[in-house]
């Protein structure tokens, strides 16, 4: 089953608790909702974002804005990255994100596999172009300092995927804080709840940068204008926001250690979980009334991908109905 075939048999259901898509439920921050109503200019801006935008990520990254390009959302950079990068030896752990993949067949591009070890940790050897997400998705899992160490001195070069890096339990270490070979793709898609703004940065080397803003004029020009002011003028609310997210996923993910039956590695940051299941757990829970995804997708059968979206309530209801569908 691929994604777009467990997308249509879950809307053909019309499960009443959708665990499925990674579509926070958490309402976005006032302050930027309130910014996106202020702003008036739709003109065109530069390919590689307005110049207060990349000054706004730059500050909350610790880097120059020559750094920064900003990107429709983050598969977007990492589309340009794995273009980019698309006649190296490009490297990914299992279990992963499966629009890795989605990208690397539109594009001829081979994309290796390592697979994870205890706790989805991997060992990283092979040289080559690492594509990385940690927090991960689907498992929560973070990689420890001294495995983010192993990556960057094994590595050629790092696409650091750090969506999630927003939502964390625990201490977190960006590949980019190790080593200069590091190109972080971010986006404002989870920490501010409001994925279809489609608004994200790529934090690279000024060379790698350029290059992104070039695949930005071949493809969709501009990233979108309005969404870049409202952004910047709310990044100030970003310190904040994390601590609020991380606290509502951290006490869901809490609570499935609780009350789920399903065994799972805990998560330290991110809003999955990524629980073993036997054959047929996803017809079986969307049957009763729960979606989730297949493991398959994500390159591990015998598991399911469980997204935290729902109020503690209803995931506490959820899961009930999942020990008995699957347990």
């Amino acid at each position: 089953m691929d994604f777009a075939s467990a997308i249509r048999r879950i809307e053909a259901a019309r499960p009443s608790h959708r665990l499925d898509i990674g579509d926070p439920d958490v309402p976005p921050p006032p302050e930027l909702v309130e910014a996106l109503g202020r702003v008036g200019d739709l003109h065109y801006g530069p390919p590689e974002g307005l110049p207060e935008f990349r000054e706004a990520v730059a500050s909350a990254f610790g880097v120059e804005p020559s750094e920064v390009v900003a990107v429709a959302g983050g598969r977007h950079g990492l589309a340009a990255l794995m273009w980019i990068f698309r006649k190296k030896r490009l490297i990914t752990p299992s279990p992963f994100y499966p629009g890795y993949f989605d990208i690397a067949g539109v594009f001829g591009i081979s994309l290796e596999v390592v697979e994870s070890g205890d706790g989805w940790v991997p060992s990283f050897s092979e040289r080559g172009i690492y594509i990385v997400n940690y927090p991960n998705n689907p498992t929560g899992t973070v990689l420890p300092r001294g495995k983010v160490r192993e990556l960057v001195d094994a590595a050629e070069f790092v696409i650091s995927d750090e969506i999630y890096r927003d939502i964390i339990f625990g201490e977190f270490t960006s590949p980019l804080e190790l080593s200069p070979n590091v190109a972080v793709v971010y986006s404002f898609s989870k920490v501010f709840s409001a994925p279809g703004l489609r608004i994200g940065a790529v934090v690279a080397p000024r060379e790698v940068a350029r290059e992104v803003a070039r695949f930005n004029k071949a493809t969709i020009n501009v990233p979108p204008t309005h969404v870049q002011r409202a952004v910047a003028s709310v990044i100030d609310v970003l310190p904040r926001r994390r601590r609020e997210v991380s606290e509502i996923y951290r006490r869901r993910a809490e609570l499935a250690a609780k009350t789920l039956r399903l065994p799972f590695v805990k998560p330290a940051g991110a809003f999955y979980i990524f629980p073993r299941a036997n054959a047929g757990c996803f017809e079986k829970a969307l049957q009763a009334g729960v979606s989730v995804l297949p493991g398959e997708l994500y390159g591990r059968p015998g598991h399911v991908r469980i997204a935290l979206v729902e109020p503690e309530d209803a995931l506490e209801e959820a899961f009930e109905v999942l020990n008995r569908a699957c347990g």
